[in-house]
């Protein structure tokens, strides 16, 4: 009988133990991306930094320009304008970008690979997105529950005049969590090799050296007068 009680008892531990697992935060530093009361902002700031991190590196791994400096928003402005097409979101995920995905799972603000109209993170962004053009299209697609990737592509790209979208942290945490995270649903990650960054050579420079221009005129004549004279004597030639 004891030895069942023991059993059951280490049975539990075991079990507690697997459950104060806890998430590992590696931008917990970092601005919170959204500051809503009623919503783990916490969580998704990192999902938000976690996905900015992810498309740096493959942007980074994918530039033919070595002297180019990539920021954060220039790779959200590629990843937004590929959105527009069949992007193969596996070119994306990082091993720290997976874990994360599989930690939002457990806030339930997907239905299947699209984000909730009706989820309060949703809600959250609507209040918080700064642009009040792209917050007007926002929240009316919400209200009539058609809020999609598509249309809000459309909606921070097709208007010129919008500026500085991409900095707009709590707009790009929906794009992180709708035209990012949301893909990873329909993905089969059995054979999929994470993104890491790739090292690459370091261009020692060449240096060149102006060629050395000959020595022409009177300096390369009195050279061959003298190499002459020296071969033959002073007195060669003359007769005494």
């Amino acid at each position: 009988m004891k030895k069942i009680v023991l059993a059951a008892v280490i049975s539990i531990s075991v079990l507690s133990c697997k459950k104060e697992v806890t998430f590992e935060y590696k931008h917990a530093d970092k601005p919170a991306t959204i500051t809503c009361e009623n919503v783990d902002a916490k969580l998704l700031s990192e999902a938000y930094y976690a996905f900015e991190n992810a498309i740096l590196i493959q942007a980074k791994n994918t530039n033919r320009r070595p002297n180019t400096n990539i920021t954060p928003e220039n790779a959200l402005k590629n990843f937004i304008a590929r959105s527009r097409g069949n992007i193969r979101i596996t070119d994306y995920v990082t091993e720290e970008s997976f874990v994360v995905f599989n930690t939002l799972k457990g806030l339930g603000i997907w239905n299947g690979p699209q984000l909730k109209n009706d989820a309060t993170i949703t809600e959250c962004i609507g209040n918080e997105i700064s642009n009040p053009v792209i917050k007007g299209s926002f929240n009316t697609l919400r209200s009539v529950e058609s809020l999609s990737p598509k249309l809000m592509v459309s909606a921070m790209t097709d208007n010129r005049a919008i500026r500085d979208q991409y900095k707009d942290k709590a707009l790009m945490t929906y794009v992180a969590l709708d035209m990012y995270y949301a893909k990873f649903f329909n993905t089969d990650f059995s054979a999929v090799t994470f993104l890491t960054e790739q090292v690459k050579p370091t261009v020692t420079p060449t240096i060149k050296t102006a060629p050395k221009a000959p020595q022409i005129g009177k300096a390369l004549d009195l050279d061959v007068k003298k190499k002459k004279t020296a071969a033959h004597g002073p007195h060669d030639g003359h007769n005494h």
